[in-house]
């Protein structure tokens, strides 16, 4: 569970029957036509590695990051109509080589799925790689939580050599995957859903 915040069993019980039930064509067809809309003054959204850093403990790498998560105008819309969006964070630790392109040694991601339940107003954030799940009463809340990574576990420190120099590197993106169909197609000729961060790069120590 994440500081500070509360999960209710209320909520619980109102996932499992929004992502049984589907969606309806009048919500899709609604959702589209608004996302179709030009936008005239919404800010864009961004992701953003801001810094990132790792340690060793307990034979793991272990990684903490802090991200600047700003969702777009059209990804707000389409959370607070009943689209599930997913967060992914991606990691990866590469050795580096002198006269060569680098080598993936472990690579690794954090799946993260962000939830507004109308019903009790509340933004559920779930941790499904770490199994954690947590409730907010503000968008804000719910990505203040998400853009602090803390004591995530990467990768075991016996892949890598104590005499080889390796790079770890991680970004943030929004899974456009798993968004319904009709929303696919629309994000991929419109870029709408197009956040993703670059590769933050840094030296484990």
């Amino acid at each position: 569970m994440w500081p500070g915040v509360s999960t209710e069993t209320a909520c619980c019980k109102e996932i499992g029957v929004k992502r049984s039930g589907g969606w309806r064509a009048t919500s899709v067809l609604s959702l589209l036509f608004m996302l179709m809309l030009p936008a005239v003054s919404a800010a864009d959204g961004q992701f953003e590695v801001i810094s990132a850093s790792s340690r060793l403990e307990n034979e793991y790498w272990l990684v903490d990051a802090r991200l600047e998560l700003i969702l777009s105008r059209e990804a707000i819309e389409a959370l607070e109509n009943g689209v599930t969006l997913r967060i992914q964070m991606q990691y990866e630790v590469n050795r580096h080589h002198r006269f060569w392109v680098d080598q993936t040694i472990s690579d690794r991601n954090q799946n993260i799925e962000l939830q507004y339940l109308s019903l009790s107003q509340r933004y559920v954030v779930r941790d499904l790689t770490r199994d954690k799940q947590a409730s907010y009463a503000t968008l804000y809340s719910a990505l203040r939580s998400l853009s602090q990574i803390k004591d995530f576990r990467f990768v075991k420190a016996s892949k890598l050599k104590a005499d080889t120099r390796y790079w770890m590197s991680m970004r943030v993106v929004l899974d456009q995957e798993e968004l319904p169909g009709p929303l696919q197609m629309l994000a991929f000729w419109r870029g709408d859903f197009s956040l993703e961060s670059e590769w933050y790069k840094w030296i484990p120590r």
